[in-house]
């Protein structure tokens, strides 16, 4: 992907979320494909046009948030300030100083009694390099979330990358007996979206629309709604998800089986994953383990069945974005969908959108050869 230019990060991510970010998530970013408006100059013009008037309305309204002092509008100011690149890629002094400042304030400003600024802030901070102390964000997280095995295991991963094996193991044992796991993700995806959606918007241009639809793969002309939203999900998708490598990891079998202990601790943080359908990268981890750690025919059947629904909804939206862009439709509330109630909500939402069944047929299996062999072979078959 090019490097943001002049022009700013925003049109670099407005142009760049041309394909579902499920398969960015999970194939990469696609080729460099000039869509309808770049390829059209007077098109090109009106999206310059659209956007400068948009991004003057969009710093107005950040500007007042920010004065207004508190952590959260600190964040979301700091969070969402748009910043300006030179053709090198550099940010531009002054407004990325305006954006870290906004977060160190925001930081400074918080006492731990809001836990999605304090989630929030593990992302900004590193993004600005605003002076936080990622220790304390994380002590706090736990202590107001009690239970959530999500900042447990953030601090796994952490003391594990700086080899504090002490730490790791006291971090460890406190996860494995977490009662949920619970990412904010999507809760600060809401929070940006209320906040962008409040932003003025500038009306548009018919043709302008229909050609954002056609790069967006929207399957209908963009609304001035779109336009925030796919803002709000590119950041989203860039958002730094807590690692799991060390996680997935310990809970491999390098020789013969995993001890026993941790067999049960890891099919229970899994079992937690699972359940966390805000994103597809928890269930996608960790459902086919729990194929492959069931006790019983019992467990083990209702295990497959759970991995068989969640392959035919991932596999049916991609081959969805497979056919040609006038036989399929984005649902307007798509994002509302997946930001409130997880990404593979907004996947079932999209198929019934597109007339497609949410649920398997009988006797469907999925292409994915992982997959397959969870739902047809041995237990072993999945590591």
């Amino acid at each position: 992907m090019r490097k943001p230019g002049k022009v700013g990060l925003w049109l670099v991510l407005m142009a760049s979320v041309s394909v579902p970010l499920p398969a960015l998530a999970q194939e990469g970013p696609p080729p460099e494909v000039p869509g309808r408006v770049e390829s059209d100059p007077q098109l090109a013009a009106a999206s310059k046009a659209w956007h400068d008037v948009w991004r003057a309305n969009v710093e107005t309204h950040l500007r007042s948030i920010a004065a207004r002092g508190t952590p959260r509008d600190l964040l979301v100011a700091g969070w969402l300030w748009p910043m300006q690149y030179d053709e090198a890629g550099r940010p531009e002094a002054a407004s990325w100083r305006l954006a870290r400042g906004w977060v160190q304030a925001a930081y400074a400003a918080s006492r731990g009694d809001d836990p999605l600024v304090d989630w929030a802030l593990l992302n900004a901070c590193a993004k600005t390099d605003a002076g936080c102390d990622r220790e304390v964000l994380l002590e706090r997280l736990a202590v107001a979330d009690p239970g959530n095995a999500e900042p447990l295991l953030t601090h796994y991963s952490d003391a594990v990358q700086r080899n504090d094996t002490v730490s790791a193991e006291r971090y460890w044992q406190a996860a494995t007996s977490a009662t949920r796991y619970r990412s904010r993700a999507n809760e600060t995806g809401l929070l940006m979206a209320e906040m962008l959606r409040q932003v003025p918007m500038p009306p548009l241009d018919p043709a302008l629309a229909a050609a954002i639809g056609e790069d967006f793969m929207l399957g209908r002309a963009a609304t001035p709604h779109d336009m925030p939203d796919v803002v709000v999900m590119a950041m989203h998708a860039a958002t730094a998800i807590p690692t799991l490598h060390p996680l997935t990891q310990r809970c491999r079998a390098q020789v013969g089986q995993l001890p026993a202990d941790t067999l049960s601790a890891c099919k229970r943080i899994h079992t937690l994953l699972a359940d966390d359908t805000s994103t597809l990268l928890f269930p996608a981890i960790a459902l086919p383990r729990l194929v492959e750690w069931a006790d019983t025919d019992a467990e083990r059947d209702a295990a497959r069945e759970r991995l068989r629904r969640f392959a035919w909804v991932y596999e049916r939206t991609m081959q969805l974005y497979q056919r040609p862009a006038d036989t399929r439709r984005m649902p307007e509330d798509y994002i509302d969908v997946f930001l409130r109630d997880g990404e593979l909500a907004a996947m079932r939402r999209q198929l019934e959108a597109n007339g497609i069944a949410t649920l398997p047929p009988a006797g469907w299996q999925p292409d994915n050869p992982q997959y397959r062999a969870a739902l047809t072979g041995s237990p072993a078959a999945t590591r």
